[in-house]
């Protein structure tokens, strides 16, 4: 096994087992704990729920975007409640419309949340949309547009009628 170790190495924990001193290695026991002291702190941390309280919102994130973020992270987590999931949540939300709606009736699940999210994110994006139709939006030419000059209020004659 120490002999097969190197092969499924690369990069730096390639360095470090090239620079072992030779026949310091004994058996995989020792190898395998030198290696684990070596490298510990690459291990990736394990998500907390005081994790999920770190990630907030963004001032130009969309709501979309933002709720998919946080699932994210909430599904790495374990033995978390879908209360405290939607606690946090509450919290994460920038001030807003959705963020009001929310901590006025907390809802029951992370189901219920998505889908009263739906109607804010169809707002956010028509209105992102209508922001970017009026940004590229050219008037014609006032030349072409004629618009009276003087308006002239003095009352018509009376005709006479067309057919006898």
């Amino acid at each position: 096994m120490c002999k097969a170790f190197p092969t499924t190495l690369k990069g730096p924990a390639l360095e470090w087992f090239t620079s072992l001193l030779p026949y310091s290695i004994d058996y995989f026991d020792t190898l395998s704990h030198l290696f684990t002291i070596q490298f510990a702190g690459s291990r990736p941390h394990q998500a907390t729920p005081l994790s999920l309280l770190n990630v907030r919102q963004e001032r130009d994130e969309t709501l979309r975007a933002f709720i998919d973020r946080f699932g994210k992270v909430a599904l790495r987590m374990k033995n978390l409640t879908q209360e405290m999931i939607l606690q946090c949540m509450a919290l994460a939300l920038k001030p807003g419309p959705f963020a009001d709606n929310v901590c006025l009736q907390l809802p029951a699940t992370m189901h219920e949340l998505k889908l009263r999210a739906t109607n804010y994110i169809q707002m956010e994006e028509l209105k992102t949309l209508q922001t970017r139709f009026c940004t590229n939006f050219q008037p014609t030419d006032r030349k072409t547009i004629k618009l009276p000059t003087k308006v002239d209020f003095r009352p018509r004659e009376a005709r006479p009628p067309r057919y006898s």
